[in-house]
């Protein structure tokens, strides 16, 4: 079962005889603001042959974007918090519902399946993980995102908070270097940049992999991440990392990065992927 703590770390390998596991953290995209109010009719209703890509991720509450993460899904679990705003002993359940399908081969799916796990509101937070075959872990991977929909069954009861973890095989190569938004915002008298070390000389890709860094407390966003470095030439450059495509350099020193803004509004992280490539 999950907890906060194991939920705290960026990232966690593991090997398997066959290959490197890995698992990451990984904000989800939710179609409503927190609290959600979510019932179990709201994970119902799935056209069971709606073949269109990208229909389980529109017809779901919320989805993860597993993309730019993995080659192949092993597990997917949840944690959900929930908060009871009625009187004596909390009523009915907290569950997730999981939206598949199996891949037989590159041109031929089965139709659209759900999967669901479901547990009692006696306590605050509900864990569980979905351990899915090949063939519907397939489509995960296919669809580029785990469709899903947090509910409870009671009205009173709302989710406050959803965390989520995914493992497989990592196609991430290289560094994952995390930026914590109230330690990495530069400020007035505030804030320090994180520094990575890179081989000099060489050229490296950076590139925005997950992001759920906020500048203040009403949602406002980090769009991009400020970067400095030293170029071949000898001179400091500055240069900007957004989530639109990998920013490419070639380096005479450490790179610095950091994000522009006050730490006592900043909330949130910007795990970016910093790797080789083979320009040179």
């Amino acid at each position: 079962m999950l907890n906060k703590a194991i939920l705290t770390s960026a990232f966690i390998f593991s090997i398997s005889s066959q290959a490197s596991i890995s698992t990451y953290n990984l904000t989800p995209v939710v179609k409503s603001t927190f609290p959600l109010s979510y019932s179990e009719l709201d994970a119902n209703g799935l056209d069971l042959n709606n073949k269109e890509l990208g229909y389980l991720s529109e017809f779901s509450k919320a989805y993860v974007d597993i993309s730019k993460h993995f080659d192949s899904v092993e597990s997917v679990c949840f944690e959900v918090d929930t908060e009871y705003s009625g009187n004596g002993s909390t009523p009915g359940e907290a569950g997730i519902t999981l939206y598949k399908y199996f891949v037989y081969s590159d041109t031929y799916r089965g139709d659209n399946r759900q999967s669901g796990r479901s547990s009692s509101l006696a306590r605050p937070t509900f864990s569980t993980c979905f351990n899915e075959s090949e063939g519907f872990s397939k489509s995960f991977i296919r669809e580029g995102k785990i469709a899903f929909t947090p509910y409870t069954t009671d009205s009173s009861v709302t989710i406050r908070d959803l965390r989520i973890q995914v493992s497989g095989v990592s196609k991430i190569k290289g560094d994952l270097v995390t930026l914590n938004a109230q330690l990495n915002a530069l400020g007035t008298d505030s804030g320090e940049v994180l520094t990575h070390s890179v081989e000099p000389n060489l050229t490296y890709s950076l590139e925005i992999m997950e992001n759920n860094a906020f500048y203040n407390k009403l949602g406002g966003k980090y769009n991009s991440v400020g970067m400095s470095y030293i170029n071949i030439d000898g001179d400091k450059e500055v240069k900007t990392i957004n989530g639109s495509s990998p920013v490419y350099i070639k380096s005479q020193s450490d790179i610095s990065l950091f994000l522009i803004g006050d730490a006592a509004y900043s909330s949130g992280s910007v795990s970016i992927n910093i790797k080789k490539v083979n320009f040179d």
